[in-house]
């Protein structure tokens, strides 16, 4: 099921005048710089297309469990059946089967445009996809300051792609309840990475009791729904939240703890 995928494009600034490299003081630098990509994705549940999302293409059968997951279309990993990750001259195709009890869920969720990466509500067919009043509970997570601060301080050694790639990518972790970074996901789009590591905790068995999302982007309104839904408690993202995304995490009661403009963390839910 692993996609046959170049996860990176590299391109040689000799031979692409737009990726050469200038100094400042007028010299140019030759070496080979990594773009990362950005690849449509289709997600197709029992053979019905249900969204096409511009993704990082790795990861992709975490994704599809935990888009899946995120978004209210199934309760659980046992409900998802993967099939397939084929790859097409037009990006990729993610094939997964849903229990029978689940699978007439996905009208309610139906995405009739592309996902842009740097959105996690593009498509969706009506204004009620969004209700505030849809969003769940969750048990408060109880994290210490040491416990975060040193979650935050290991995450970089995580993130290797985003190295390779020239800082391009948003990280995703789960992270437990002693501070252990369990694993990590990367993405062009922050809540593609968030959807990756929620779909690799579950395929896992990780128990999330306890533990947190740390993730490397601002904290807006789909990344503390898609937090709630996979019954997360807690979650720290390294830049500032939006007032929704508070006034959600209050209203679910997530324990919710963001970086503000200072550089200071508040814990603002």
């Amino acid at each position: 099921m692993k996609p046959k995928s170049s996860d990176n494009y590299i391109v040689d600034g000799r031979d692409l005048d737009m990726a050469r490299a200038v100094s400042r003081d007028d010299g140019n630098d030759d070496a080979p710089m990594i773009l990362q990509p950005e690849i449509p994705a289709a997600l197709t549940f029992n053979g019905q297309s249900h969204a096409v999302m511009m993704v990082s293409p790795h990861d992709l059968e975490d994704f599809m469990v935990g888009f899946a997951l995120s978004e209210g279309i199934a309760d659980n990993v046992s409900q998802i059946t993967l099939r397939d990750v084929r790859k097409t001259l037009q990006g990729y195709v993610i094939e997964a089967d849903l229990h029978e009890d689940v699978f007439d869920r996905l009208e309610d969720r139906q995405r009739t445009l592309e996902g842009r990466s740097g959105c996690g509500l593009c498509g969706v067919q009506s204004l009620d996809a969004v209700s505030m009043d849809k969003i769940g509970t969750v048990t408060p997570g109880n994290m210490a300051q040491n416990i975060v601060l040193r979650a935050i301080d290991a995450l970089p050694d995580h993130q290797t792609r985003n190295r390779e790639g020239g800082g391009l990518l948003h990280a995703s972790a789960f992270v437990d309840v002693s501070g252990n970074i369990q694993l990590v996901r990367e993405d062009i789009g922050r809540h593609n990475a968030l959807d990756k590591v929620l779909g690799a905790v579950a395929r896992q068995g990780i128990d999330t009791t306890g533990g947190f999302i740390l993730m490397t982007s601002r904290c807006s309104y789909e990344i503390v729904t898609k937090t709630v839904q996979c019954g997360v408690g807690g979650l720290v993202t390294l830049s500032g939240p939006t007032l929704t995304a508070v006034n959600l995490a209050r209203q679910a009661g997530l324990t919710m703890i963001c970086r503000e403009r200072r550089g200071l963390f508040r814990r603002f839910a």
